[in-house]
């Protein structure tokens, strides 16, 4: 439970206790300030969730209106509603969240008491409005485009693969398939121990950076030399725990080497 849903429920405790009849009558009818929350919070682009607010209604009669719910000038929606006598009740509408700038309020329009079976009688609520609720949505249809984009370049790159396995003899392709389990075990393992080198080296720069008085300290020298290690450790566990980015690699290394042998022979 909320602190805000806390805060409704002491507000209508004092509110609508016997021993604080007088004030309950004199109190304004409607919303508790402050009272909008929301079903699901943080929300994100394309989440649907539930928009909530909170009437109460200290009065001797029957309270009756419509709750509106806005995002600065525009509607999400309204719901009617009929609070007791001395009751309360939420209020909820459904929104699917949008990207962008929002600031979200409900108002109470047609209110009105019942004073006797069929007859009402209009009322002005002081405190008809909630306070504005403000949000800000990023959109996450670049996110989704990528994590596309890169699952369909590793499809593509599989389905050439078995493309090719298929078409290939062989006596051609046993020992290429061989060869691709000692690469693809060589590069598994390889990035295993990168990634516990870069561990170690990050330990050591951290030592360094937590001794007392690193003026008198000669170990600081090695600092500099850590922090290039690190780097380049990065760089190398990048390219091993990416298998496209390895491969792509190696066969530029390949092509190097064979046009280096070749003019050197021709």
């Amino acid at each position: 439970m909320t602190f805000k849903k806390i805060g409704i429920i002491l507000f209508l405790i004092f509110s609508l206790f016997p021993i604080n009849k007088i004030l309950a009558q004199n109190s304004n009818t409607g919303f508790v300030s402050g009272n909008i929350w929301y079903s699901k919070d943080p929300f994100e682009e394309g989440d649907k969730i539930k928009i909530y607010t909170f009437v109460f209604n200290p009065d001797t009669k029957e309270l009756s209106g419509t709750v509106i719910f806005f995002d600065k000038t525009i509607m999400l929606g309204k719901k009617d509603f009929v609070i007791p006598a001395k009751g309360a009740d939420d209020v909820s509408i459904d929104w699917t969240v949008t990207a962008g700038d929002h600031t979200i309020f409900g108002k109470i329009e047609n209110s009105k008491f019942l004073v006797s079976k069929g007859k009402y009688e209009d009322v002005y609520l002081p405190d008809n409005e909630t306070e504005k609720s403000s949000h800000t949505v990023s959109k996450k249809v670049a996110a989704v485009s990528a994590d596309k984009t890169i699952d369909s370049a590793v499809s593509s790159v599989s389905n050439i693969g078995k493309t090719i396995e298929e078409a290939t003899p062989d006596f051609i392709a046993k020992p290429l398939t061989s060869t691709t389990n000692v690469l693809e075990n060589f590069r598994q393992d390889t990035n295993i121990s990168s990634e516990n080198k870069k561990i170690e080296v990050q330990k050591d720069i951290d030592s360094l950076n937590n001794v007392k008085n690193p003026s008198t300290n000669s170990n600081n020298i090695l600092k500099p030399f850590k922090y290039v290690e690190l780097f380049f450790l990065t760089i190398f566990n990048f390219i091993l725990g990416n298998k496209i980015v390895f491969y792509v690699i190696l066969v530029l290394i390949l092509f190097f080497i064979l046009r280096f042998v070749w003019k050197k022979i021709f």
